[in-house]
């Protein structure tokens, strides 16, 4: 399954829910496959930043256990569809009133965890990801990660991290990634 380097695979809700909730135990390898599934990357993109020994044992797991599906699959309702036998239709209704769609300021600070061992938890991701992606060009950038103490800290410490991230070859794939679990990880709500 993981041989076709063209085919391009998605997230499926129980996939977002893991990533968010990290509730079904997954291993290291199989939690970033599953990160990396995002509906734009190939199979080829993605097996630069994963072995393809890893990703021949990932893939048809997260698949078989509902994490994601192939990009191109039939979306829910017309699967729906086809096993009721009849057209699924959508009903719309005129607008009738325009409102904004924030009614708060936008340029909010997040509100960041306060918990130490999840802040610990996301150095030791970052840590790794910048010993993989950059070696020993990643020095800089690991000494400035491990001096953070707090979320707020490693937030910005995250930028630097990112940016170091896409100029590596291999990092430029997994640095948009990896920022936006950062991000999500780091948030009081994730």
């Amino acid at each position: 399954m993981p041989t076709h380097p063209d085919r391009i695979y998605c997230k499926t809700e129980k996939g977002r829910h893991e990533i968010g909730t990290r509730t079904h135990g997954l291993i290291s390898k199989q939690r970033q496959t599953l990160i990396l599934m995002d509906c734009a990357k190939t199979l080829g993109l993605i097996a630069d930043a994963i072995p393809l020994e890893e990703l021949n044992r990932a893939v048809p797991f997260l698949m078989e256990h509902g994490f994601i599906v192939l990009g191109n699959a039939k979306p829910a309702s017309s699967m729906l569809a086809g096993i009721l036998g009849h057209k699924a239709s959508f009903e719309t209704s005129p607008v009738t009133e325009i409102r904004p769609l924030h009614t708060e300021p936008l340029l909010t600070t997040p509100q960041l965890t306060q918990d130490p061992a999840i802040v610990f938890q996301i150095k030791s991701f970052m840590i790794t990801a910048s010993n993989t992606h950059l070696g020993l060009m990643g020095a800089t950038v690991i000494s400035r990660i491990e001096r953070c103490h707090t979320a707020e800290q490693l937030l910005a410490a995250a930028a630097f991290w990112h940016m170091a991230l896409r100029e590596s070859k291999t990092g430029n794939i997994v640095a948009k990634d990896h920022l936006e679990q950062v991000k999500f990880d780091l948030s009081a709500n994730g």
